[in-house]
């Protein structure tokens, strides 16, 4: 078996809405050997992986894939099933997979879903290699170790579970949320709303907060001023000075390191000077100061305060182990540490108590090492602190604080500047009112950790992620820009252009991706084919952008999906024959499915803008959860009649060539056809198809019918507002149009509008891309020749596979068949030599079309006109 290719598709794709690895696989010669016909295999698979049995495959109830396995599937199908499995055994849930035929024989595409990317490969690698284990006839497949290797590759690379819990609340809301980087920064929302997650730090907090908050020092100057309760202490650069501060404050003390974090090096309740002795040799030397505090005796709490508000409180207890009189400390913490919800840092609900210098010191302030042996049924504490990245536990005491320590904790939180903070705090009893000479403020935290509260050892789960969620983004509408995507087979960049230029505004910047490039406002950020999910992803990250038009094209959601989960409204221009037998779409049914993409994930409160005249796309009003809105330019479509009597929105034209609006049954008037440059006085149907889903869609975003009215009489097909569309020259008596077809429903539609020109003779100029089939570009060329005088053929820069002359001689071929004398047709490669070739063979009054593939051709070809250095017969 060869793996050809590996693509992950990040956004909701082909295969599913979550996540998916897909993995184009040739099979070799296991494409002749089916589950059924390899013996023992089934049998030592199952004994390998046990749950494959339980799952329910196609057949849609618990055993069906072992039933499928009996009855005979392809090893593609069986890799799928592996690839969740040990991810599930790693402890990560998928459960989503599909396996697809691809054209070739023997190839197939794997999808399944996955969580982790690194996680998701390795189990399909593992997969493979256990597959191939069984095949050679080992008999010890360890499985573990596969588990093991996915189970690390995905706690070293997920988020912790605070940003995860973050991350989680956000999907949940409907908020958009990304990971930047490989560290816990999120981006949530889009645009010009998004804001930022660092942890528990948001874009909301203040810098001088999280400042204050890390100078231990100088936090409890600020609570002592305003009488909240601190411990007493002192700051100490030495060991002559901490014993002098000893000296002072009197004992038990409490010392740790001063600008330290997460527990780490804290020494608790030092009762005498002879514990002091014992522990002052363990001081992290590279600390240069200390912070020594009374001890005062009593629970450790954490108390969570987001925006003002207590949500979440913790009793945190240290960590500690129980002896059994044979084992040391060491064992029995190594032991403890194989808890399944302890992990390494913070990827589990609890931390690994650590073997460092930490614990060892800890123990020495009691005369004990690691190496002790605990009596039976001793509990020896192991660490002076209760943090959880210490290992320590927490339970949950939220309902059991008192009034009074809630007030106190919102007003330390304050003090701080803190929107999100974590109060350490330790009393006696926090169900009673707050006694100042009896409890105390350890510390005020800037990004505490959430894992305690959404995972505690014992009580209640809080979840503390939906509350900063919510006090981000009180709704999606709060987070989210109108995101309009825009796809098709023809029509796509023009629809795309006019919606920018409807919504654009003073008060409103439109963010626009389309095949020339990325656009924020009327700037350009980026140049070149931009309607995949990189380029949106541009815009929607973009903190100006207000709203983003999205041109998405088929080859971006094959490669990595939508980059977006859902949209405000979703436009389908229409679905025809192009790129077919590319990237596994086979058939026009693949094409379809592809297309339906958008109109499936608008959202219930959105817009599904559908071309009412393309049955292949108004059957998909079935599949979406938006508003439908149909356009049509055909006067006699019933499905139009139908939606305007049933009160849908409608625009459509009628038989005299006038644009109108439905609502609500109320039928208005918007403008005649001929009035709208973009429609070329009417006559261009494709591209008064798309006017009508543009006005549509800019209608929908609150833009008024007026407006729209200016704003379409104003949208001109030149190369400032529609470049490479339709544009129309006229040089030396001849006409020339430029325009991007280039397939045989875009073609049509040219030679239609064209067809009312009067001219003597018509040019054309085309290439076939190298990777359609050779059906499809037989259908272009005979789709030029039927209406050209001359027809000359050039091929693209990248031949797509193909070799040189290959396409060029299959479509002169295709033209004479189609009735065309070869003395009519031409090959020119180079394109701009192409239209060189055609200017010079031109005379006064014909037409010529220049169907192009890199518009920088088209601009040195006018260069060359306006610089005189071309001459026309």
């Amino acid at each position: 078996m060869i793996i050809n290719r590996v693509r992950y598709l990040k956004g909701p794709n082909y295969f599913a809405y979550t996540p998916t690895i897909c993995i184009e696989l040739d099979l070799e010669e296991l494409e002749e050997k089916p589950s059924d016909t390899i013996s023992g295999f089934n049998e030592k698979l199952l004994n390998a992986l046990p749950n494959l049995g339980n799952h329910t495959c196609s057949k849609g109830y618990r055993g069906g894939f072992a039933e499928r396995l009996r009855q005979g599937t392809w090893m593609a199908h069986i890799l799928e099933h592996m690839a969740i499995e040990l991810q599930n055994m790693a402890g990560i849930d998928v459960i989503r997979g599909k396996t697809v035929m691809m054209e070739k024989k023997g190839h197939y595409q794997v999808t399944f879903e996955y969580q982790e990317p690194e996680a998701g490969l390795q189990a399909f690698l593992a997969a493979k290699e256990i597959a191939e284990a069984i095949l050679k006839g080992e008999k010890e497949v360890h499985v573990q170790s596969y588990v093991k290797k996915i189970e690390d590759l995905y706690y070293k690379n997920k988020l912790g579970p605070s940003t995860e819990a973050i991350f989680m609340a956000a999907q949940k809301k409907n908020i958009p949320v990304e990971r930047i980087g490989e560290d816990s920064l999120l981006r949530l929302g889009t645009g010009s709303r998004q804001k930022y997650v660092q942890a528990t730090i948001s874009s909301q907090t203040s810098s001088i907060a999280v400042e204050n908050a890390c100078d231990k020092s100088l936090t409890k100057s600020i609570l002592k001023g305003c009488g909240l309760p601190v411990p007493e202490g002192a700051i100490a650069h030495s060991i002559e000075e901490i014993f002098d501060a000893a000296d002072r404050l009197g004992f038990p003390l409490v010392i740790k390191p001063y600008n330290g974090r997460q527990g780490q090096g804290v020494i608790t309740h030092i009762k005498n000077k002879d514990e002091l002795f014992n522990v002052i040799n363990c001081l992290e030397a590279y600390v240069e100061k200390f912070i020594v505090e009374r001890h005062i005796e009593g629970h450790d709490y954490r108390l969570l305060i987001v925006n003002g508000e207590l949500l979440a409180t913790s009793l945190r207890l240290p960590p500690y182990v129980i002896g059994n009189g044979k084992e040391t400390i060491r064992r029995l913490i190594e032991k403890e540490n194989r808890n399944s919800l302890r992990g390494n840092g913070h990827e589990k609900p609890m931390s690994k108590i650590p073997l460092t210098h930490t614990v060892t010191c800890y123990l020495e302030k009691t005369n004990r090492t690691l190496g002790s042996i605990p009596k039976q049924g001793e509990l020896v504490q192991v660490a002076g602190n209760a943090n959880l990245s210490t290992g320590g536990k927490a339970i949950d005491v939220t309902e059991q604080v008192h009034p009074t320590i809630k007030k106190m904790a919102v007003a330390a939180a304050k003090a701080i500047g803190l929107d999100i903070a974590g109060i350490d705090f330790i009393c006696e009893d926090i169900s009673m009112p707050l006694d100042h000479s009896r409890t105390a403020i350890i510390e005020v935290n800037a990004a505490p950790g959430i894992r305690m509260h959404h995972y505690p050892s014992e009580g209640k789960k809080r979840d503390v992620g939906k509350a900063i969620i919510d006090y981000l983004f009180p709704s999606r509408e709060d987070a989210a820009i109108p995101i309009i995507a825009v796809t098709g087979t023809n029509g796509k960049t023009t629809t795309t252009r006019m919606i920018h230029y409807f919504l654009s505004n003073d008060k409103t910047m439109v963010g626009m991706t389309n095949s020339d490039g990325v656009y924020i406002g009327e700037e350009i950020v980026d140049q070149g084919d931009c309607s995949g999910p990189i380029s949106a992803g541009m815009v929607l990250a973009h903190p100006e952008v207000d709203v983003a038009v999205l041109e998405t094209a088929r080859g971006g959601i094959l490669r990595e999906g939508l980059a977006f989960r859902q949209c405000n409204v979703g436009i389908i221009t229409n679905v025809s024959e192009d790129h077919l037998g590319c990237d596994g779409m086979d058939t026009m049914e693949d094409l379809v499915k592809l297309k339906r993409l958008i109109a499936e994930v608008v959202m219930d409160t959105g817009y599904c803008i559908l071309n009412a005249d393309d049955p292949k796309v108004a059957q998909m009003g079935a599949y979406t959860d938006g508003e439908v809105i149909y356009t049509s330019t055909d006067p006699s479509q019933p499905l139009v009649k139908e939606a305007i009597k049933g009160g849908q929105k409608v625009w459509f034209v009628n038989e005299q060539g006038m644009i109108l609006h439905s609502s609500d049954s109320v039928t208005q008037p918007f403008m005649e056809c001929t009035e709208i440059p973009i429609t070329i006085s009417g006559m261009a149907r494709h591209n008064i198809a798309n006017l009508l889903q543009a006005l549509a869609a800019a209608h929908t975003q609150g833009i008024s019918l007026d407006e729209l009215r200016k704003k379409a009489v104003t949208f001109m097909p030149d190369t400032n507002l529609s470049k490479g569309r339709f544009n129309l020259k006229k040089l030396n008596e001849r006409t020339i149009i430029i325009d991007y077809a280039h397939n045989e429903a875009g073609l049509k539609a040219i030679f239609e509008t064209v067809s009312a020109y009067n001219r003597k003779h018509l040019i054309t100029v085309l290439a076939g891309p190298g990777d359609r089939v050779d059906e499809e570009l037989i259908r272009l060329a005979k789709a030029a020749a039927i209406h050209s005088d001359l027809f000359i053929i050039k091929e693209d820069d990248d031949l797509r596979g193909r070799k040189p002359f290959e396409v060029a001689e299959l479509l002169q071929e295709a033209a004479v068949e189609a009735g065309l004398h070869k003395d009519r047709t031409r090959i020119v490669l180079n394109e701009l030599d192409a239209f060189v070739n055609a200017w010079e063979a031109s005379r006064p009054g014909d037409l010529l079309l220049f169907f192009y593939t890199d518009f920088e051709y088209v601009e040195k070809f006018f260069q060359k006109v306006s610089s005189n250095r071309l001459s026309a017969q």
